[in-house]
């Protein structure tokens, strides 16, 4: 049996790392005593990974975790599972899919973004949002193991807008096939210091030019293909 878990990373533990977050989720499922499938070889596994990286400090409500197990589960085992896991992190939906569905990891190509503003920012914000949008290349400077490279990061930029919150809501692209870090945005709206309130809040799946939830798309064997009764992010 494998499962898809949605789960969330509150704020008590925004400041848990990539590898603390696999151990608490290798923790619970102990706790809960639940089969979960090891890979082979002479340094066995268990056969679990999430669908993208949160780095630290950064909050979310849609964490993914693909996780196989030797046998079907009942909910009581999922209930045990749930109560196993620390304060801050629930489950809060989940999905069977086939044993030869993609990797989640490989088919994540955007998440959407929220960042809390003050009101005084608003009315430049908004003039700088229009000139994001407006422009045809927006280059950003990384730094790789390779040295330093100039990347156009404006065709990974898929949305900006203010929310009725007055939120700054930003989709952008991520995933194998290359993403925009949400702190590079925020650099070219000019509110670096809104970082440390980013929250992501869905991470979505690219079927031809539509982006879905992973609990929303439709699975059929290895093809993936979009649920038109659930919302669609246009591209």
């Amino acid at each position: 049996m494998r499962l898809w878990i949605k789960f969330a990373k509150e704020s008590p533990l925004r400041f848990l790392s990539h590898l603390d977050l696999m151990r608490a989720w290798q923790r619970a499922i102990r706790r809960a005593r639940l089969p979960v499938a090891y890979s082979a070889g002479f340094n066995p596994h268990p056969k679990m990974s999430f669908a993208s990286a949160l780095a630290v400090g950064i909050t979310s409500e849609a964490e993914y975790l693909d996780i196989q197990f030797t046998e079907p589960l009942t909910r009581e085992q999922l209930t045990a599972l749930q109560q196993a896991l620390p304060q801050g992190m629930p489950m809060t939906s989940w999905r069977e899919v086939q044993d030869n569905t993609p990797a989640l990891m490989a088919l994540i190509r955007a998440a959407e973004w929220l960042v809390p503003l003050t009101r005084d920012v608003l009315p430049e914000l908004q003039k700088r949002i229009e000139q994001v949008l407006q422009a045809t290349e927006l280059t950003v400077t990384r730094e790789g193991k390779k040295g330093v490279k100039t990347v156009d990061i404006r065709p990974m930029i898929y949305g900006l807008h203010v929310d009725e919150k007055e939120r700054l809501v930003m989709l952008l692209a991520s995933g194998g096939e290359g993403g925009v870090r949400p702190r590079e945005v925020l650099g070219l709206l000019d509110v670096p210091e809104a970082e440390q309130h980013l929250h992501r809040t869905e991470l979505l799946v690219g079927v031809k030019q539509c982006l879905q939830s992973p609990m929303h798309v439709l699975l059929n064997e290895k093809e993936v293909s979009v649920n038109a009764e659930e919302n669609c992010y246009q591209l």
